[in-house]
């Protein structure tokens, strides 16, 4: 069995974890960390009225399969005498067929709860054991989750004196790198933020010259930070991330003279990078003449600054008739230009001013009909009029930026949707039917032992759920969301275990709200509802036979 320990909260100086060949569990602590007397006399009790379930479970071990794995150990460190205990751990069915097996919760390497669990493969769900403390002595115990060749532990202390849970310590890490601006934002390269908060720049003074908006916890990439102030030279800035102190999500340090929304912090040091930021001058008019020089005089030709362009564009999903560019840098403004791999142009932006312009959305002359590679091309206005004549001038005006002279560009994986555009019919549009969702099922009868039952088949255009119902029409039990297409071997987990034979009822329902999460109540809800067909909901039903083992507690 593999074992994943997790001594959470607590520091048990030496804890001897063995597991006997067979699986049967972890030896207690040997130290004064454990408490003397070991469990009381109602523990044991406790103990000889599960020795049924030790000794048998209704699902046998088949080695032909993997074990279900378990993950994410949750559970407090440290409880008063008399405490509920709330046990939660992640289990996955690694095997490409639905399986039941036995779960347990162990204390002190006996088990105190056995279930079966029921997965569809690569499935992952969480169990949740409550386990009571009353009548534990006061000491330090391991407990775990185990299915039978996977487990993972933790320890529990049981005491009246009150134990200081330890506060995880917020964390971030940004990186800012080196860039030009036009002065009025800057680009954070990412930051991550394990609470959420924001991303402030700060000048070499320390002062705050500019913040991102609120952040979720988790990685951002490419944060575009507008300054307060534009820049007018060339500075090094300071990225730090920001706490949220006061979960208003708006950054009140400086309003708050520092008390709130902190900076994150490493060993005390508030964690920062620094940039330092080139600021792109507006090219500056020759000055006219004085009236003492000689206009027909040979002018000097003042060199004029190279138009400069840089552009982002990422490998990103389309309905076909639009792509986004993540960033675009056109010095002397211009047009940003998608073109296919041939060089023709697809599409062509609004006219785009000089400096930064982010998530510049371009719609395409032509609905793309299968993946392709793009390029983006920032083009200049060399004619002034704002309107792109790259190619009804055969490439005379607005030709592309350069650099050492090839044009400025950046390509991108363009994956198009698996709808294709449906084409407008020539019928009149009040013609056009919207397709229904369809679904079929099947559903065998079967014997089961009142945990799940499984439908052999179902078939959802729009992905959802398969549900069972009793024949009052209640909901006993509902699978996770599917996606659209067939199924085989659904297994359904019961809310509350069957306790004799049943005629149930397998039903497909939608996912009406998207959001891969069974809502349907039951009770005129518009969430979630069933497929129908002809107005009537898409039903199986099967016989469904409770076999119990004599003596096993389910």
């Amino acid at each position: 069995m593999k074992l994943r320990p997790q001594i959470v909260g607590v520091v048990v100086v030496a804890a001897l974890i063995t597991v006997a060949a067979t699986g049967i569990g972890f030896a207690a602590p040997t130290n004064n960390t454990q408490a003397s007397t070991g469990p009381t006399e109602t523990f044991q009790q406790q103990r000889a009225q599960l020795q049924v379930q030790n000794q048998q479970c209704t699902y046998p071990a088949n080695e032909t399969y993997e074990s279900f794995d378990v993950s994410n150990l949750s559970a407090p460190p440290a409880v008063e005498p008399g405490e509920t205990v709330t046990v939660t751990a992640d289990v996955s069915n690694p095997n490409d067929a639905p399986l039941i097996q036995c779960v347990e919760f162990r204390l002190e390497g006996d088990v105190v709860e056995r279930r079966g669990w029921a997965l569809n493969p690569g499935e992952t769900e969480t169990i949740t054991f409550e386990v009571d403390t009353s009548g534990l002595a006061e000491g330090t115990y391991i407990h775990g989750v185990e299915t039978r060749d996977m487990g993972e532990l933790a320890t529990l202390s049981v005491s009246s004196e009150p134990t200081e849970t330890p506060t995880e310590e917020p964390t971030a890490s940004v990186e800012f790198n080196d860039q030009t601006s036009n002065g009025s934002a800057v680009i954070v390269s990412n930051a991550s933020l394990s609470e959420g908060g924001f991303v402030a720049i700060h000048d070499e003074s320390g002062a705050v010259v500019g913040a991102s908006d609120y952040l979720e916890p988790g990685a951002h990439e490419r944060i575009v930070v507008t300054l307060s102030e534009s820049l007018t030279a060339n500075a090094t800035l300071t990225a730090m991330p920001h706490l949220d102190t006061n979960d208003n999500q708006q950054l009140d340090f400086i309003t708050s003279d520092g008390a709130e929304d902190g900076p994150y912090t490493e060993n005390g040091t508030p964690v920062t990078d620094d940039a330092d930021v080139t600021v792109e001058t507006e090219p500056t008019e020759t000055p006219t003449a004085t009236p003492t020089e000689t206009p027909t005089a040979t002018p000097t030709e003042t060199p004029s600054d190279e138009p400069t362009a840089s552009v982002v564009f990422d490998d990103q999903a389309s309905d076909g008739t639009t792509v986004t560019v993540a960033s675009v840098d056109p010095s002397k403004g211009g047009f940003l230009v998608i073109h296919a791999e041939n060089g023709d142009v697809l599409g062509v932006s609004e006219y785009l001013g000089g400096g930064p312009h982010f998530n510049v959305e371009v719609t395409l002359s032509d609905n793309l009909g299968e993946n392709t590679t793009l390029t983006a091309m920032p083009h200049l206005d060399t004619n002034d009029n704002r309107r792109f004549d790259f190619v009804t001038s055969d490439g005379a005006d607005d030709g592309p930026y350069t650099e050492d002279g090839d044009p400025v560009t950046d390509d991108a994986n363009v994956t198009v949707g698996t709808t294709e555009p449906t084409e407008t019919p020539t019928a009149t549009p009040t013609e056009t039917p919207t397709e229904e969702p369809t679904a079929s099922v099947q559903f065998d009868d079967q014997s089961t032992a009142g945990i799940a039952v499984l439908v052999a088949s179902a078939n959802l255009s729009e992905g959802g759920f398969l549900v069972v119902h009793d024949e009052s029409g209640a909901v006993l039990g509902a699978s996770g969301y599917l996606p659209p297409g067939e199924q085989q071997n659904v297994a359904v987990t019961f809310d509350e275990p069957l306790s004799e034979n049943a005629t149930l009822t397998a039903m497909p329902h939608l996912d009406t709200n998207d959001n891969q999460q069974f809502d349907f109540d039951g009770s005129g809800s518009s969430e979630d509802g069933p497929y129908t067909e002809d107005g009537d909901p898409v039903t199986d039903d099967a016989n469904v036979t409770v076999e119990t083992a004599p003596g096993v507690t389910q």
